[in-house]
């Protein structure tokens, strides 16, 4: 009997972590690090920008928050947490005002580095993590006693500086230094701010993107209703084929967050639409004008190794006028197989079967 207990508790430990793994979120593209500090020589620091200290609170791929808990208490946990997940789709999960990695999908965290032991700092930091080509990329650095500043692109594979620029001091003590995009840059680049510090030399790496966009959102078609979603189609205009993500957060009349929209979907190249769809469950007691903005596109990797690239949008809010709630099915979300064989998988783990 011991044996068998023993074996039983060793299969459900092993199921609960290929369940873990099957649902766990994927991780972010950079993370922080400790700064260290130097007398003489330089600070080197490279930031995370895209992912804030912030978790994601629900998932377009119905990624199950997991804690660090013992195997008995966690296929329980696990079954409930995406239990509650499955009463919303993916495409179209609730938002609010404390998603920040949402709202801000492209924001980047600037970074405070101290100088000496007396608390004095600076900080250091870019206006976004990714640029499309032809934005400049504009950067900050703010602190006492800078004497002098400046900034080189660097291509992060090759280590070659591509150009340098100074920063300029405005009248409210702010350093700014911006250079213009350029198509062919390296995607993956690190901004070197050198600062001088009191006659110390401080140096922070910023790391960023600079991408040639491969897709155009171009215009939005009039919303309709479709049983319990309501619809908006994104016309494009995309410049490769490939399986396309397009991301978006849908607000109400008075701008605040309702929910965030996913559609995916394969696309050829040329004129495009893609349908961000808005299901019933987030769109109770509202009313138009919902207005939809925070574009991300998307091209997903076709293969392992291979970047994931990214589009733009032509269009910064689409205002959704005279659309009536009241016309969608109030029928709630129903999973699909998929999603219920994973909720029943997880269900007869937590009642131990």
């Amino acid at each position: 009997m011991k044996k068998n207990a023993l074996i039983k508790r060793i299969s459900i430990t092993c199921i609960v972590a290929i369940a873990l793994w099957l649902f766990w979120p994927a991780p972010p593209e950079q993370q922080n690090k400790t700064p260290k500090i130097a007398e003489h020589t330089p600070i080197i620091k490279t930031i995370a920008s895209t992912t804030p200290q912030k978790s994601v609170k629900n998932n377009d791929e119905n990624a199950v928050m997991p804690a660090l808990i013992t195997s008995n208490e966690s296929a329980p946990f696990v079954a409930k947490a995406y239990a509650a997940e499955l009463t919303f789709p993916a495409y179209s999960q609730p938002l609010t005002a404390q998603d920040f990695d949402r709202l801000q999908p492209n924001h980047f965290n600037p970074q405070s580095i101290p100088v000496d032991d007396t608390g004095t700092s600076i900080s250091a930091g870019l206006s976004k993590y990714r640029y499309t080509y032809p934005e400049p990329v504009i950067a900050n650095l703010s602190g006492e006693n800078i004497d002098y500043a400046e900034i080189s692109l660097v291509d992060i594979d090759s280590g070659k500086s591509l150009l340098t620029r100074k920063f300029k001091q405005d009248e409210n003590n702010n350093w700014q230094s911006q250079f213009a995009g350029e198509r062919d840059f390296p995607s993956q680049l690190q901004a070197t701010v050198t600062a001088s510090v009191n006659g110390k030399t401080i140096t922070i790496a910023l790391a960023l993107k600079y991408v040639d966009s491969v897709a155009t959102i171009e215009s939005f078609d009039p919303a309709f209703n479709r049983e319990s979603d309501m619809v908006i189609n994104a016309n494009l205009t995309t410049r490769e084929k490939g399986l396309y993500r397009v991301r978006a957060n849908l607000f109400d009349a008075n701008k605040q967050p309702i929910a965030h929209l996913v559609s995916k979907e394969k696309l050829s190249k040329g004129s495009a639409t893609i349908a961000l769809k808005a299901h019933q469950s987030v769109l109770q007691g509202k009313q138009a004008p919902f207005y939809l903005s925070t574009f991300t596109i998307e091209l997903m990797s076709p293969a392992p190794g291979k970047p994931t690239k990214y589009g733009d949008s032509a269009v910064n809010q689409f205002e959704i006028k005279d659309f009536a709630t009241s016309s969608l099915s109030t029928v709630p979300y129903q999973p699909s197989e998929q999603e219920q064989q994973r909720l029943q998988l997880l269900q007869n783990m937590a009642q131990g079967g």
